[in-house]
């Protein structure tokens, strides 16, 4: 933890990936009832349910370890985008139709498929914060062999199917801030990784996200 901080600034530093989550599931849930209750077709209420086994499944990732000052000018940004994002899709007047909606529901399990192999393959050097660990080298197996950040990828992608399941016009605008977010915190946790062993080779030749584009 950063020594210039107060007590008080540390213990909200710690608890900002909790208090993030929370309100990410409160939203969820709210919009997942709403949906029930607008009686929105199936496809829709898939989504938010399969949004919902994401988030349970990624629990013990998204709480461990500290947060430290560099991590939450990026994270909270951050989350609080992915909570606009599922709040402005969970809460819209009408879900997409259902033709469309099985494709966004199909985008959204790619995209958590990619996300979930990203982290099963570097394993115990994977964190949801800025951070590296001391013996940490850099992994490039798996879809790391293609693109250096998978895992934000699939998150992105997931994000896109939960919009494209939605008839909501602010949803396109979290969205734009959510990758807005993603890109800015990408570059802050490229910064910690630049002196990886291996790291500065593997960057030259790997796209951050996309293979012609960035």
């Amino acid at each position: 933890m950063n020594a210039s901080l107060s007590p008080s600034q540390s213990r909200r530093l710690l608890h900002a990936p909790r208090v993030l989550f929370f309100l990410a599931l409160a939203a969820l849930l709210a919009g997942a009832y709403a949906q029930w209750r607008a009686q929105a077709p199936l496809p829709a209420l898939l989504l938010l349910g399969a949004y919902f086994a994401w988030m349970m499944y990624e629990i013990p990732v998204t709480f461990q370890g500290a947060t430290a000052l560099k991590d939450a000018r990026t994270l909270v940004p951050y989350a609080l985008a992915r909570i606009a994002t599922i709040a402005t899709c969970g809460l819209a007047a009408a879900a997409a139709t259902p033709w469309l909606g099985w494709i966004a529901l199909a985008l959204f399990v790619g995209g958590v498929a990619l996300r979930e192999i990203a982290i099963k393959t570097l394993g115990r050097f994977y964190t949801h914060h800025v951070a590296r660990r001391s013996d940490q080298v850099a992994v490039t197996s798996g879809p790391y062999r293609f693109i250096r950040h998978p895992a934000y990828l699939g998150m992105l992608a997931a994000h896109v199917g939960l919009v494209l399941g939605f008839a909501h016009a602010l949803s396109g605008a979290a969205l734009a801030l959510l990758f807005a977010a993603v890109i800015w915190r990408i570059r802050v946790e490229e910064r910690a990784l630049l002196d990886m062993p291996g790291y500065a080779e593997y960057a030259a030749r790997t796209p951050r996200l996309w293979p012609g584009l960035w």
